[in-house]
C-alpha cells in the first residue's frame, strides 16, 4: 500500500469539494487546509497496481484509533508548525481538515503528514502542496 494524499478546495460539505493542486493560504487570515487520503495502488475498476493512478482510491483506515498531525518544516526550527487534524465529516473518513491561525503561516510548500493507526505511524511527504500569499512581497 502506498498513501498519498490529494489536496481538496472549495470544501463544503462531504459531496461537495473539488481537488486541487495546491492549498492556497493567506499571510495574516486564519486558514483551512483539506487533505484526502488515498491509496496509489488502489484504482477504481482496476485490481492492478499502476505507478501514476489518475485516480487512486480513497483511503479509509480500519485502525480504532486514528490521527493525523501535519508538520510544515521551515530552515528555521523555530518557525516550523506541527497541526493535529480533525475529521470534519463523519460520512468520510478519508478527509482530513488543518486548521492554522492568523499567526501560523507555512514556510515551505512541502508538509509532511503522520497517519497514526492504532500507535503504528505512516508518513506521507505532499510535494508543493501549499502556496503562501504574502500580504508584503517587499521591495526597494
Amino acid at each position: 500500500m502506498r498513501l498519498n494524499a490529494k489536496i481538496l478546495k472549495n470544501v463544503v460539505n462531504v459531496n461537495n469539494w473539488q481537488y486541487a493542486n495546491q492549498a492556497s493560504v493567506q499571510e495574516g487570515q486564519a486558514n483551512e487546509i483539506y487533505i484526502q487520503l488515498v491509496d496509489l495502488d488502489k484504482i477504481p475498476g482496476n485490481d492492478k497496481s499502476s505507478a501514476f493512478p489518475d485516480n487512486p482510491m480513497r483511503y479509509i483506515s480500519q485502525g480504532t484509533v486514528i490521527s493525523v498531525e501535519a508538520t510544515f518544516p521551515s530552515i528555521d526550527d523555530a518557525d516550523e508548525l506541527v497541526i493535529a487534524g480533525t475529521q470534519p465529516f463523519s460520512d468520510d473518513k478519508s478527509i482530513w481538515k488543518f486548521t492554522l491561525s492568523a499567526a501560523q503561516l507555512p514556510k515551505s510548500g512541502n508538509f509532511k503528514l503522520k497517519l497514526t493507526e492504532d500507535g503504528v505511524d505512516k508518513f506521507i511527504l505532499v510535494k508543493n502542496g501549499v502556496s503562501v500569499d504574502l500580504l508584503s512581497v517587499g521591495g526597494c
